[in-house]
């Protein structure tokens, strides 16, 4: 029991590092890219960012401390090539979003947005925080990679969320990302930020191609909860 309890929470601080590492990576590419730090919305964004993920392991810790554990590991010879393809794309667009912002407000100032951009921007990343750790919580296998996961007896989950969309976690997840250059106020960031939401639509479709291939009980789920990411569109 002692040694069962060790290696969760190595798996806890492993994946700690990994979400706080990022977090500091970004901010450190948004100003140096900025080329000045005294940028007071892109301060409210990341702390935002972090009080968001301190919040996700309390709760997760309170309602699905596995999904804490696997994905604080990445399957990388289970990956089929679209996913290796996405994990990719899905790196530089991420850094590409914060790129553009930190040149825009910071070293060109090319945008200027009112109040209305940052509190729309707030609300689209509360939506989409709230999506994603619905989805997590209810999903007890949302790894970060896309396979079927035999070892752990993966089987369709068809509450929450999901019985709204067969993909709640990315459509919130596009939402949390695209939020960024609404709440730093770049116009020009949301060029990269659509090219990442397209990334996880290429993710979502392939991934669903799979599932209804190989999840059991996947294309009867998939004829009643019809939608992907989007109710009523795809």
């Amino acid at each position: 029991m002692v040694e069962k309890d060790a290696v969760f929470w190595k798996a806890i601080s492993k994946r700690a590092v990994q979400v706080l590492g990022s977090i500091f990576l970004l901010m450190a590419v948004f100003f140096l890219s900025a080329g000045r730090v005294d940028l007071p919305r892109a301060w409210f964004f990341f702390c935002l960012y972090f009080i968001s993920l301190l919040f996700n392991i309390v709760i997760f810790l309170k309602f699905n401390p596995e999904i804490i554990r696997v994905r604080s590991e990445t399957k990388w010879e289970e990956m089929k090539r679209w996913d290796k393809l996405f994990t990719v794309l899905y790196i530089i667009f991420v850094f590409i979003i914060f790129i553009v912002c930190g040149l825009d407000v910071g070293r060109f100032q090319l945008s200027s947005t009112g109040m209305e951009f940052l509190v729309g921007g707030v609300i689209i990343f509360v939506v989409g925080w709230g999506v994603v750790v619905w989805a997590m919580v209810e999903n007890k296998f949302f790894e970060t990679t896309a396979r079927i996961q035999k070892e752990r007896e993966q089987r369709v989950v068809s509450t929450g969320p999901y019985a709204i969309v067969r993909h709640p976690g990315y459509t919130g997840m596009i939402l949390y990302y695209g939020c960024a250059p609404f709440i730093i106020g770049s116009l020009y960031g949301l060029i990269p930020a659509l090219l990442l939401a397209i990334v996880f639509i290429f993710r979502t479709y392939f991934e669903d191609r799979m599932l209804y291939k190989e999840l059991s009980g996947y294309k009867e789920y998939a004829k009643k909860v019809r939608y992907r990411l989007v109710p009523f569109i795809w």
